[in-house]
This record gives structure tokens, sequence and C-alpha cells, in this order.
């Protein structure tokens, strides 16, 4: 529990992608993953976005220059698209 706080203090703060993405939802639901656990459909929901978040996120770095090819190429294949020449 003292973990945990202190990885909400500090994402209150910072404002970065994992506060934004894991800690709260776009709905503004607070640890939204938790609920995941009894409730199947919600968990294959989860994934989904996830999923595409983790492409959507890959692009961008790609598109900055922050993530060379290689590590683009591994992400989109990963999630089940051709990659990029």
């Amino acid at each position: 529990m003292k973990h945990l706080s202190a990885v909400l203090i500090l994402g209150l703060g910072s404002g970065c992608q994992f506060y934004r993405n894991v800690i709260v939802d776009e709905n503004g639901k607070v640890l939204p993953w938790r609920g995941h656990r009894d409730n199947p459909e919600a968990k294959v929901r989860w994934d989904e976005e996830h999923a595409q978040w983790k492409i959507e996120d890959a692009h961008r770095r790609y598109d900055a220059g922050l993530m060379d090819r290689y590590r683009y190429n591994q992400i989109r294949q990963q999630n089940g698209l051709q990659p990029v020449r």
C-alpha cells in the first residue's frame, strides 16, 4: 500500500503517460485495470485498448525520432501489423 501511494503521488504530479493510461483512464476512473479481475469482457476490452495505445505510442515515438525502425517494427509485429520498410 505504501508503494501504491507513492506511485499515485508521483503520477499526479508528473502528468506522464503511465499516469494517463494506467492510474486514471479517459473517463476519470482510478486504477481502471483493477475491476477486470472478475469481468473477462472488460479484460478483453482493456487488452485491446492497451494494444492500440502501444501501437499509437510507438508510432508517435518513431515519428519523433525517439525510436528506431527495428524496435518500431517489433511492436507492430507483436500486435499483428506488418513491418514498415
